[in-house]
């Protein structure tokens, strides 16, 4: 009988460790691919457009934090300029680390991006965190010797990238 007892006690505890290993992988694996939500760490997010009313007819659209513009301008000095907020939700600072743009055309297009007080938006600068800063862009058909298109259509694409600053 005593030894029947030291089996059935062995088994339990063979059968204990055996559950205690399985919930145990199984507690290692769903931490290992849990989705951690970090953007009280890491958020900026571009919104707010505000199209210049002088500006030639276009569509605008923010596509992840891409912006991209359809528009045609047809004369000299015609032009399409809008202001966006860029905001840093993060508790991290961001720096901008690329500034990407493309266009369509044969680089006829002038542009600018400024911020409002004037100064040019550049790699390197910095969007402390929890503040916002609000950028300028400004496309414009520039005044040639001698005009070589009726108008001209732009797809541009505009990106800015942003990296956390630890």
């Amino acid at each position: 009988m005593k030894k029947q007892i030291h089996i059935l006690q062995g088994l339990m505890i063979l059968l204990s460790i055996l559950i205690i290993s399985l919930c145990s992988i199984k507690f290692i694996y769903a931490i290992s691919h849990e989705k951690i939500d970090t953007t009280y760490m890491w958020n900026i997010e571009f919104n707010n457009i505000v199209i210049n009313p002088l500006s030639s007819k276009g569509d605008i659209k923010l596509d992840n934090n891409k912006l991209l513009l359809d528009v045609t301008l047809n004369n000299e000095n015609d032009f399409y300029e809008f202001t966006m907020d860029i905001f840093n939700r993060g508790s991290l600072d961001a720096k901008i680390t690329d500034i990407n743009i493309s266009s369509s055309n044969d680089n006829i297009f002038k542009y600018q991006l400024n911020y409002l007080d004037g100064n040019s938006l550049l790699k390197g600068d910095i969007l402390k965190s929890l503040s916002k800063t609000t950028i300028k862009v400004k496309i414009w058909y520039p005044k040639l010797d001698k005009k070589i298109y009726e108008s001209l259509h732009l797809d541009l694409s505009l990106n800015i990238k942003y990296e956390a600053i630890y």
